[in-house]
Parts: structure tokens; sequence; C-alpha cells
């Protein structure tokens, strides 16, 4: 078993369990709860982690998660804030509805 990811944020770490088990690569999470050790230990130790159960399966796994946050932050990069048509506040991109009044993203 290898390690191929960490991140302080849980859900990322089963939204990529997530991508790999679908291309079936077998993985397991550890220290899921292990938020509950912060200030027991160092806050490093305790980031859910993401393995590979089989070795032959780590650097396909490791290419499909460099791919994915190469993809991310190229589409992230290329969000432009939008203005809302109710109230005319700018919203920043990565939210769909305006912060300010709830209307939704407008849509083409």
């Amino acid at each position: 078993m290898e390690k191929v990811y960490e991140n302080p944020d849980f859900p990322m770490v089963g939204h990529f369990q997530s991508i790999l088990e679908s291309e079936g690569i077998r993985t397991e999470v550890r220290n899921e709860g292990g938020s509950s050790l912060a200030g027991e230990v160092p806050f490093t130790q305790v980031f859910p982690e993401l393995w590979v159960i089989e070795p032959e399966d780590t650097e396909r796994a490791k290419q499909l998660i460099e791919t994915y946050l190469a993809e991310d932050s190229r589409s992230s990069a290329t969000l432009k804030p939008w203005t809302c048509p109710n109230c005319a506040e700018t919203v920043t991109a990565e939210l769909a509805e305006c912060w300010n009044c709830g209307t939704p993203f407008p849509t083409p």
C-alpha cells in the first residue's frame, strides 16, 4: 500500500477515492476520524489520507489525481466574477447564487 493523497478537507479525499474506485483502483482512507485528535498531536498527522492498496496501481492513481488537479486549477482560473441581475452586487465566481439577495447565477 502507498499513500497517494492527503488533505485536511475530508470531502476532497473522499472525492478522489471515488474517482480512483470508479477507475477500478482499490483504495483505503486513513485518519477519517483524525480531526478529533487535533491539538493532541501535530495537525499534519491527522489529515485524512488516501492509500492505494495494490502497488501496481500507484502510478496510475497519482496520474489521475494530478490530471484532475491540473484541470480544476485551469477551470477555476477562467472563472470571472458576475453581477447579480437583481441587486447589481458583484459576486465571486465560485458562488452559484448572489451572496446578498440569493438570486441564482443567470443562465444564458
